[in-house]
């Protein structure tokens, strides 16, 4: 449930309280009003008949005279009953317009009240009853207390109108502190928000601020620390290539000239040592080779992005001739030294799972540009991932897509890897475009 919907549900039930407790004070003050009305009424009437009463009444047309005086009041009746019980003349209250509901009725009507006044006529021995009928004021009630009825409901629903529209501006500021958020997770460093509105949301956006151009500074720093570790590490890489090329390769040439020449020894044993000496020599140095070719690309991005790729793929199909190679660089957007380096890298890193565990009979390498940056793809159609057998341990092949979707990530990329069992794997990184990351 939506912190909106929770406040607002909130609201509107201490509303709802407010107007049920309103209602049941309206009815204790309508039932109060209603009681001291009629029996006021009621009072008044009695004291008024028995003054009539004590005046020279002689006979029942005077009687009369004073039941019709109450034909139409709205609260009490008066009838003339003879000694029989006969009711000779009685009056009726006000015809009611709107009378209240029954239950409402129940709820407010106060206990009747009645009298009998005794008449000594000579001939005509009767009473005079007087009898309380409060439905007129309980019309009048009802119509009152609908009317503040609806009054308190319409102010509920204004106030509920009032706190929705002020709920609903507070909440587009909020949007915007969550749209900023979610910018800044992206990397997009170089968001701002307007510092305006009511303190608090000032405050925040002022804070947000603050906060985006703290990580925007961080994020130059760590870029420009990242090249300076891309460089030195090409610089080592470039390091060990000369030294092994240097310094190695000329001894074990001296090797090789030496062993050549004790090979062609007049003493067979020698000759035989001389042969087991120069195949060693020429093993150290194929490997040596190999290492020079793989750390010599690192340096080899120089030339560009293609022909290192294609340098990798022939030093992989000339070790791996039964596997068919096939890449495809067709790139025009200019990558930038670290976005070239992580292309390269995947490239390399996927060229070496596949045929170190993947036992495919085709490896594809393509580089293509989209419409959202640079798209590397390594897809082999081998035996597809190889789970480890404990869930700890992670082999190199592994590590090495960890550190494969590191770099993406730190580009601001995305890095999948599919495992396509019965048809291989395929790893795919989506590099944006340099444009895209200047603000990181």
């Amino acid at each position: 449930m939506s912190l909106q919907i929770r406040v607002l549900g909130s609201i509107a039930l201490v509303l709802m309280l407010a107007l049920l407790a309103g209602s049941a004070w309206l009815l204790l003050h309508a039932r109060a009003s209603a009681r001291l009305e009629v029996h006021t009424a009621f009072r008044g009437a009695e004291e008024s008949v028995r003054d009539t009463m004590k005046g020279n009444v002689a006979h029942t047309v005077t009687l009369r005279e004073v039941v019709a005086s109450f034909e139409g009041q709205r609260h009490v009746r008066a009838a003339l009953i003879n000694e029989d019980g006969k009711v000779i003349v009685q009056s009726q209250i006000a015809q009611l317009r709107n009378p209240a509901p029954e239950w409402f009725a129940w709820l407010i009507t106060p206990p009747p009240l009645a009298v009998t006044i005794p008449i000594n006529l000579p001939q005509y021995p009767c009473v005079l009853q007087l009898v309380t009928d409060p439905r007129s004021e309980v019309a009048q009630i009802w119509s009152h207390a609908v009317t503040a009825f609806l009054a308190m409901l319409a102010f509920c629903a204004g106030a509920m109108a009032v706190v929705s529209l002020a709920f609903a501006h507070a909440l587009r500021r909020l949007k915007r502190l969550q749209a900023g958020m979610l910018d800044v997770a992206r990397g997009r460093y170089e968001t701002r928000l307007a510092a305006d509105g009511a303190p608090e949301f000032a405050e925040l956006a002022r804070g947000f601020n603050h906060m985006a151009g703290r990580l925007e500074q961080f994020s130059s720093r760590n870029q420009r620390l990242e090249d300076q570790i891309v460089q030195v590490q090409e610089e080592e890489r470039a390091g060990i290539a000369r030294d092994l090329h240097d310094e190695v390769g000329p001894y074990l040439f001296a090797l090789q000239v030496d062993a050549s020449a004790l090979a062609k020894s007049i003493d067979a044993e020698t000759r035989t040592r001389g042969s087991t000496i120069r195949e060693a020599v020429q093993h150290i140095q194929r490997q040596v080779k190999d290492i020079l070719r793989q750390l010599r690309p690192a340096s080899g991005l120089e030339f560009g992005l293609e022909a290192a790729v294609a340098d990798l793929v022939l030093f992989w199909s000339r070790r791996y001739p039964a596997i068919r190679f096939e890449h495809s660089v067709a790139l025009v957007l200019a990558l930038d030294r670290r976005s070239e380096d992580a292309a390269y890298r995947i490239v390399q890193e996927g060229l070496s799972n596949a045929v170190r565990h993947g036992a495919p009979g085709l490896i594809r390498a393509v580089l293509a540009e989209e419409q959202e940056g640079v798209l590397v793809s390594v897809e082999d159609d081998g035996g597809g991932l190889k789970q480890s057998a404990a869930p700890t341990e992670m082999s190199l092949g592994q590590m090495g897509l960890a550190g494969m979707a590191a770099r993406v990530r730190d580009l601001g990329g995305r890095f999948t890897v599919e495992d396509l069992p019965g048809q291989g794997v395929r790893i795919t990184a989506l590099l944006p475009r340099p444009r895209i990351r200047e603000v990181a």
